[in-house]
C-alpha cells in the first residue's frame, strides 16, 4: 500500500461520508450507496480507470496509478461505504431525535408516556434552553431560501452531546467486533473455501497493469457492446430529465399484470410485486458468474415463499406482515435461515476458527493462522465483550444483551457470506435482534422498557442489513489479498478510515437536515417511529393482562426464569432452520441438487422479489449458452457481461457528478 493511495484513499472516503446524505436528500440524482454495490465506489471505479487515469498517464506516466494502488484505494473506500448511509450515518439522527416530534403528534405515545421508557441518554436532550430549536429546527430545517445554516454557530450541538457520549462508544464497539470478525473469515473463506467474490472479480478485471495501463478488457469487442448497450440506455434515461419533449425514457419495467388473476395464491402471499419485474442490468450481468443453483434459488425463492404464505392465508395464518418489528411470522422465518447458515459456516471452519481463537489468547496451535486473523479475533472479542458491557450498564442484563449480540452478529456474518458466495448486492430479509428476543422470551420477561432498549439499538444498527459494513470490509479484505496488499495493514487502515466515516458522516447528515429540513418520508423516518409505536402495543397488551408492573420489576435472571415463548414464532423459527440444514446438505450430497442455501436469505424480502426476474434472466443465458455453446463459449462471452455491469454503474454515477455541480452552480436541483 503506497503512500500516495493511502492518502488517495483516505481523502476519497473523507469527501464520500460528507457528501452521502447532501447527494441522497439535497440533489437527489439517485442513491450514492444503494445498495452492497455502491454506485459511488463501482461506478466511479470505472469513470476512472476510462477516463482519468488514462489521462494522467498521457501527461505524465508517473502520474498515472497502477493496478495495486487502484485496488488499494478502492479498498479503504469500500469500507468507508458501510457508514454514511442507511448502515448508520442517515438512520441515527432520525431514530434518536423524531421520537421527540411523534410524542407531540402522537395520542397513544402520550398517554401512556413511551418515549419516558427509553433511557435519557439513548434519545437527544430538548428539555434545555435550545431544545425546541433543535427539534423544530431538525424537522423544518433553518435555512431560508439559498441561504445555508453556519455549521458552527447554527446548529445547536448542545441539544446532541448526551446521545453522541452514549452512542458514539457502543457503535464503535460493535463495528470493530464484526471487522475483526471479518478479518477472521477472509482466509478460511478465501482460502479454505475458494468462495468466489463476484463483485470483486468484477472489479479486478477493470483495473489497470503494472504500468498504469488500461485493462485490455477495454478493448475487448464483446466487452464495449455490453457496455455501450447499458450505458446509452440509462443515461438516455437521465437526459430526459433534461429534455423531457425531445427524448423518449426507455423502460426498465415489464407489466404481467393481467396474468395475477392466474396466480391467486400467488396474491394472497403478496407477491403482487413479482408481475411488475425490473431489469436490472448488474443483476443479469453478475447472474452470469455464479452457480447455476444459486441463481435459479434467487429467481425461484420469491415464488415459492409467496406461494407458501398464500396457502397458509388461505388457512388464517398470516405469514407476510408490512409491519416492520412487529411479532409476525415473517421475521422468525428469516431468521431460522440466518442461524441455520450461519452454524452452516461455523461448522465448515470450526477448525480454523478454534485455532484462530487459541492464538488469540496465547495458546499454541498446530495450524499455522495469520497475524491478520489474530488480530481480527482479538478485536472482535475485546469489541463484543464491551458491547455487550454497554448494552448492560444502559439496562439490558448480560445473559440477554449475551443472545441480543449473537443474533446481531449473526445477521452481519450471514449478509457478508452471502455477498462472497453469490454476489447477491440487496439483502431485504430483517431479523431484528429485538423482535426474535420477544417472541423467544415473551415481553413479560423483558418488560417494557428493555424492550425500547433493544428496538432502539436495532434500529441504529440493524434497520438496513443490506448496507452494513461488514460485506463491505469482506470485499476490501478480498481485493486487497488479491493485488498483494498486506492484510495488516488493510485492517489497521480500514480501522481508521471506519472511525474517520463516522466523524464525518454523521455531523455532515445532521447539519444538512438543519439546513433543509429531515426528510419526513423514507426508509430512516419509518424506522424511527417503530420502536416506541410497538412498544406501545406491548404496554397496552401487558396493562390488559395485569403484567405491566411485574414485568417492569423483574431484574437480571429473574427475566430469563419468567420466559414465556410464543409458540407460532418458535415453531416457524425451527421449521425454517431444519429445512435450509436439509437444502444445504442436499447440495452437499448430491450433484444435481437445484437449490442452495441462499434462498432463505432472499425470499421473502422486498429486494428478492424485485432482482427474481433479473436473476432468472441471468440464469437462462447462462444455460442457453452453455448448452449450445459449451464452455469455450461462456469464457468467451464474460466480458460482454462484465461490460453491461461496468456500463450501468457508469451511467448511475455520472448523475452524481454532474447533479452537484449543477447545484454548486445555480444553487438548484434537476
Amino acid at each position: 500500500m503506497s503512500v500516495r493511495s493511502l492518502i488517495i484513499g483516505i481523502v476519497s472516503a473523507a469527501i464520500m461520508s460528507a457528501w452521502c446524505y447532501f447527494n441522497d436528500a439535497v440533489i437527489r440524482p439517485g442513491a450514492m450507496i444503494s445498495s452492497l454495490l455502491p454506485t459511488v465506489a463501482y461506478g466511479g471505479l470505472v469513470v476512472y480507470v476510462l477516463l482519468i487515469n488514462p489521462l494522467l498517464r498521457r501527461l505524465r506516466t508517473s502520474l498515472a496509478l497502477n493496478g495495486r494502488e487502484v485496488a488499494a484505494v478502492l479498498a479503504l473506500f469500500l469500507i468507508a461505504c458501510g457508514i454514511p448511509g442507511w448502515s448508520l450515518g442517515q438512520m441515527f439522527s432520525p431514530t434518536v431525535m423524531f421520537p421527540h416530534h411523534d410524542l407531540r403528534t402522537t395520542p397513544s405515545w402520550r398517554s401512556h408516556d413511551i418515549v419516558a421508557l427509553a433511557p435519557k441518554q439513548m434519545l437527544c436532550d430538548v428539555s434545555g434552553p435550545n431544545g425546541d430549536v433543535g427539534l423544530n429546527g431538525f424537522v423544518t430545517g433553518l435555512g431560508e431560501g439559498d441561504v445555508h445554516i453556519n455549521f458552527f454557530r447554527d446548529i445547536p450541538w448542545d441539544v446532541w452531546t448526551r446521545t453522541f457520549l452514549f452512542w458514539g462508544p457502543m457503535v464503535l464497539c460493535f463495528l470493530v467486533a464484526v471487522v475483526g470478525l471479518a478479518a477472521v473469515f477472509h482466509r478460511q473463506w478465501c482460502d479454505h473455501e475458494q468462495l468466489p467474490y463476484p463483485i470483486v472479480q468484477f472489479a479486478s478485471s477493470l483495473l489497470p497493469d503494472a504500468q498504469g495501463r488500461l485493462s485490455t478488457i477495454f478493448r475487448n469487442r464483446l466487452f464495449l457492446i455490453g457496455f455501450l448497450f447499458s450505458f446509452l440506455l440509462l443515461f438516455n434515461n437521465y437526459l430526459c430529465r433534461w429534455f423531457p419533449n425531445e427524448l423518449i425514457p426507455v423502460k426498465f419495467w415489464l407489466n404481467f399484470t393481467p396474468a395475477i388473476k392466474l396466480f391467486p395464491t400467488v396474491i394472497h402471499g403478496k407477491g403482487g410485486m413479482l408481475f411488475s419485474p425490473q431489469l436490472i442490468m448488474t443483476v443479469i450481468g453478475l447472474a452470469y458468474f455464479l452457480p447455476s443453483e444459486a441463481s435459479l434459488s434467487m429467481w425461484f425463492g420469491p415464488w415459492l415463499y409467496c406461494v407458501i404464505a398464500g396457502i397458509l392465508a388461505t388457512y388464517g395464518i398470516e405469514v407476510r406482515s408490512s409491519k416492520m418489528m412487529s411479532m409476525a411470522l415473517e421475521p422468525f422465518i428469516f431468521a431460522g435461515g440466518y442461524f441455520a447458515i450461519l452454524m452452516i459456516i461455523l461448522y465448515t471452519g470450526r477448525q480454523f476458527y478454534w485455532n484462530t481463537l487459541k492464538r488469540s489468547v496465547g495458546i499454541r496451535s498446530r495450524e499455522a493462522i495469520p497475524d491478520f486473523a489474530i488480530v481480527g479475533m482479538r478485536l472482535f472479542l475485546a469489541g463484543t465483550i464491551l458491547f455487550i458491557l454497554q448494552l448492560h450498564l444502559v439496562g439490558l442484563h448480560w445473559s440477554i444483551g449475551v443472545i441480543y449480540t449473537f443474533i446481531a452478529i449473526m445477521v452481519f456474518a450471514v449478509v457478508s457470506r452471502v455477498l462472497a458466495e453469490t454476489g447477491a448486492f440487496e439483502i431485504g430479509t430483517y431479523v431484528y435482534p429485538c423482535v426474535i428476543l420477544w417472541g423467544f422470551l415473551g415481553a413479560g420477561a423483558l418488560g417494557p422498557q428493555n424492550l425500547v432498549i433493544m428496538f432502539l439499538v436495532s434500529t441504529v444498527l440493524l434497520a438496513a442489513p443490506g448496507w452494513c459494513i461488514m460485506p463491505f470490509f469482506n470485499q476490501a479484505m478480498k481485493l486487497a489479498d488479491g493485488h498483494q496488499i498486506q492484510l495488516n495493514k488493510t485492517v489497521k487502515w480500514g480501522l481508521v478510515v471506519m472511525v474517520l466515516a463516522i466523524v464525518i458522516s454523521v455531523p455532515s447528515t445532521i447539519y444538512w437536515q438543519y439546513d433543509r429540513g429531515a426528510q419526513l418520508y423514507g426508509w430512516p423516518r419509518s424506522s424511527s417511529i417503530y420502536p416506541f409505536a410497538n412498544a406501545v402495543e406491548a404496554v397496552i397488551k401487558l396493562k390488559a393482562q395485569g403484567l405491566e408492573e411485574i414485568a417492569a420489576n423483574r431484574t437480571g435472571f429473574e427475566r430469563l426464569a419468567a420466559m414465556s415463548p410464543s409458540p407460532k414464532h418458535l415453531a416457524a423459527f425451527v421449521v425454517t432452520a431444519l429445512i435450509t440444514f436439509a437444502v444445504a446438505f442436499g447440495r452437499l450430497k448430491y450433484p444435481w441438487w437445484p437449490l442452495h442455501p441462499v434462498i432463505f436469505v432472499f425470499f421473502g424480502g422486498h429486494q428478492g422479489m424485485r432482482m427474481s426476474f433479473s436473476f432468472g434472466i441471468g440464469f437462462l443465458l447462462k444455460f442457453l449458452i452453455t448448452k449450445y455453446g459449451g464452455g469455450k463459449m461462456y469464457q468467451r462471452c464474460k466480458p460482454m457481461m462484465i461490460g453491461l455491469i461496468a456500463g450501468t454503474l457508469a451511467a448511475q454515477f455520472v448523475p452524481m457528478v454532474v447533479g452537484t455541480i449543477y447545484y454548486f452552480i445555480t444553487g438548484k436541483t434537476l
